[in-house]
């Protein structure tokens, strides 16, 4: 469990700095099962939500509520009095709730000597969200699932698969293991994983996807013109599909593999079969990819 707790730290740095919080309280709903919390978070307004051990799923409200429901499930023994929740509110009316196994932490982190509470615990939380707020969302082991809800998105795991659909602003998802599927996706996306298969559809590009071992497949119906983009696995193939009227530079490279395109490449340098240096188009911003094993598809949409 220390482990796990060690890489909901890492995943949470995805959220960035916490804002200043006016309002704290000792950990709340040690006894119940279930535990809910219901308020208001203003318009372009964030709600963030941590999660030690277990998935989360957010869906859209109905209305201009957010709404947390977190269901402890025991295993081996555990006992749901070891989890409690804490909520924090800024003074700008952000809103912060984690599950934790201390009294006030929400960082991730444990005390030594609390160190075994809560192993036997983990919590499922599904969040009902406004599309007029932002969202930040991590947990230490389990999947994140956010499906039209919330202004912006950013989504992390240290272990487990991230799917994110429907989202109207920018998204960020980051998992230490597990596959990241983005769909329907409106603005800029960045998406991290060390290990598994990174799927992106958006309406406008940039995008930028990172992974340590697994195969990439992004698709964009536009790109904004002065924007680098970047596309890297330790392991597997890249598919890129891009408007038919993109122009930039390319720099491809595959330690074992193809490089394929459908538009037509103005070379530079010689002709290396695995490092390619070529403009696009009328040229402008760089289009990096690099892959240790695999082969290059670059499509045009």
């Amino acid at each position: 469990m220390r482990s796990t707790m060690q890489t909901l730290t890492a995943a949470c740095l995805i959220l960035g700095a916490a804002p200043v919080l006016a309002r704290a309280q000792a950990a709340v709903g040690r006894a119940e099962s279930v535990y809910t919390w219901r308020g208001t978070i203003p318009m372009n307004g964030t709600f963030t939500v941590k999660n030690f051990n277990g998935p989360i799923d957010v869906r859209p409200s109905s209305g201009n509520t957010v709404e947390l429901r977190a269901e402890k499930i025991t295993f081996r023994g555990g006992d749901i009095h070891d989890v409690g929740f804490v909520v924090r509110t800024s003074s700008g009316g952000d809103v912060t709730i984690c599950s934790t196994t201390d009294d006030e932490s929400c960082d991730g982190d444990r005390r030594r000597d609390d160190r075994h509470r809560g192993e036997n615990v983990k919590v499922a939380m599904t969040v009902l969200v406004p599309r007029t707020v932002r969202l930040n969302v991590a947990t230490g082991n389990g999947a994140v699932s956010v499906e039209n809800a919330g202004s912006e998105v950013e989504a992390a795991t240290g272990n487990g698969r991230v799917r994110v659909v429907g989202t109207e602003g920018r998204v960020r998802v980051s998992t230490g293991n597990g596959a990241v599927e983005v769909r329907g996706a409106k603005a800029p996306v960045k998406v991290s994983t060390g290990n598994g298969d990174v799927d992106v559809t958006t309406a406008e590009g940039p995008v930028e996807v990172s992974s340590g071992n697994g195969d990439i497949d992004v698709r964009m119906s536009a790109v904004r013109a002065r924007d680098d983009m970047e596309f890297h696995t330790g392991r597997g193939s890249v598919r890129l599909t891009l408007p038919a009227s993109y122009s930039g530079e390319l720099d491809a490279s595959t330690g074992n593999g193809s490089i394929n395109s459908e538009f037509d490449l103005k070379v530079k340098g010689r002709l290396d079969p695995h490092r390619v240096r070529a403009t696009i188009g009328d040229g402008g911003p760089m289009l990096r990819m690099s892959t240790g094993n695999g082969r290059f598809d670059i499509r045009k949409g």
